[in-house]
């Protein structure tokens, strides 16, 4: 056997085991009493960083050795090392100490309320309107996103004219006129950025940076590269972290030419 074959399989087999070595973690974090919403889990080898839901749970990408760092506003910071077991763990369950603060003097004022809810916000000095989460209403707070109609739709109503009141003037123009088709576009183009970010939240800036020898600015444009030119966002999508780390270097190539 030459040497360039025994380089290569070394090679092979190096990149082989560091796709092996990802693992997305689940886990909780727990308290009695606090609120376990809004943790921030921070892996400090690669950067990667994830947030707990409502009822404490979260996954975030690991390799053995790395270590997890939670901290929250209410609580101490604490840190986890992924040894073997916590690695082959099916979840991982962390209890949080509560952060207690000692002030030295606490001065309790009136709060001169009157009862009567208009008379108390007119005096309240609120610049802004009153809106639904300042009186604890759940509401929607993301931008709405415009209704495509549908062709089918379109034709189904001129078909129905005399029952339905008329046609959907506005949706017409936006069918010829390409806007639609414009749009459409733009929502795949969001929901491709998303998978882009969620890659590089997984692997983490520091992974790219000193597995492909990039700058943390490099980063981004490298995996958009990547994501438009091979198979990348099938791979991740299907948890093939083998074929994802294929698809890195083989495009390192091409992105070094470059």
């Amino acid at each position: 056997m030459s040497l360039k074959y025994w380089v290569f399989c070394f090679f092979l087999g190096s990149k082989l085991l560091l796709a092996q070595e990802f693992k997305l973690l689940s886990g909780k974090v727990v308290h009695e009493e606090l609120s376990v919403q809004g943790i921030h889990i921070v892996n400090k080898d690669r950067g990667s960083a994830e947030i707990t839901d409502v009822d404490g749970y979260f996954e975030i990408s690991v390799r053995l050795g790395e270590t997890l760092v939670f901290s929250g506003v209410q609580y101490q910071t604490k840190e986890i090392t992924i040894d073997d077991d916590l690695f082959n763990a099916q979840d991982l369950v962390v209890y949080l100490d509560a952060f207690v603060n000692t002030l030295d003097e606490v001065v309790v004022k009136s709060h001169e309320l009157s009862g009567d809810l208009n008379s108390d916000l007119s005096n309240a000095n609120i610049n802004r309107p009153l809106n639904f989460y300042d009186v604890g209403i759940p509401g929607f707070k993301g931008e709405p996103k415009e209704k495509i109609v549908s062709g089918k739709s379109l034709i189904l109503s001129t078909l129905l004219l005399p029952l339905s009141g008329g046609v959907n003037i506005d949706a017409v123009y936006k069918h010829l006129s390409g806007y639609y088709t414009s749009l459409k576009k733009k929502r795949a183009m969001e929901a491709d950025f998303k998978i882009v970010y969620e890659i590089i939240r997984f692997y983490g800036v520091y992974f790219f940076v000193e597995n492909y020898a990039l700058t943390p600015e490099e980063v981004y444009v490298f995996v958009t590269g990547c994501f438009e030119n091979t198979t990348l966002k099938q791979d991740f999508t299907m948890q093939r972290h083998q074929d994802v780390i294929a698809a890195f270097d083989t495009y390192s190539k091409r992105f070094n030419e470059n």
